[in-house]
Formats: C-alpha cells, structure tokens, sequence
C-alpha cells in the first residue's frame, strides 16, 4: 500500500470514497483532481489559451495546443490501453478519467477551439515517431 504524506492525505479527505480509492493505483490523477476539486467550473463562453492533454501518467503533455493551434502532439509513446486521460486548460486541471470513470469534469462553459494545425508542427511529431518507434 502506498504511504501518503499529511497533505495528500488532507486532499483525499475532500473526495468521495470510490474516487479516493484510486488514489493507490493512480496517485497522480487523483491528486491532481483532489487539488482542484472545490473549485468551480470554467465561467460560459471561456477561451482557453493553452490546452494540455495527458494519456497515462507522463511528464509532459501528448497534445498541446496554444491559442487555437497545434504546438506538439506525441505519438512516440503513445499507449493505447492507457487507463486515464487529464486535460489541463490554462494551467488548471479541467477533466479527468480513470479507467472510462469520469473523476472531474471542470469544463462548464469552456469553449475548445477549431484546432489548426501547422504542417511544421505535424511534421516534427511523425518524425518523433520515425526516430524513436
């Protein structure tokens, strides 16, 4: 059984006990939906400038989206039977799913943009996978 400290502890403390049951298998996400569980949903008709959306437990997100367009996407470790997706909307944590369960869902009245994609941006992700798949 994983120790937690004092303060992740207190985290756990806000959720409910299916949701703070996780926590053993998937600490990150859970923290992460613990820290920002009080707060409220994005306001109506909210532009995000930056998106960051995580497949498994990684540093750094697989698709990052600055003011509507495409910076980076990640195939290279890409792990299709991932068991959770977070979505961070302008450095907040907005959604998270563990294993098809929605666990937060800030997303309220958050507007996702029409993504455009730079061929450039595109490009140095199929290279990624090339040079390292």
């Amino acid at each position: 059984m994983n120790k937690f400290s004092d303060y992740e502890l207190s985290l756990l403390a806000k959720l409910p006990l299916d949701i703070a049951a996780l926590a053993n298998e998937h600490r990150i996400d859970i923290m992460n939906a613990a820290e920002c569980w009080d707060e409220p949903p994005f306001p109506d008709n909210y532009i995000p400038e930056m998106i960051e959306i995580y497949y498994g437990n990684t540093p750094s997100p697989h698709v990052f989206i600055v003011n509507g367009e495409l910076e980076d996407y990640r195939l290279d470790d890409l792990d299709l039977n991932t068991k959770s997706i977070a979505v961070q909307i302008d450095d907040q944590w907005a959604y998270i799913q563990i294993e098809g369960q929605e666990i937060l869902n800030r997303l309220g009245g958050v507007i996702l943009p029409d993504v455009v994609i730079e061929p450039t941006a595109l490009l140095n992700s199929v290279l990624q996978v090339e040079n390292h798949g």
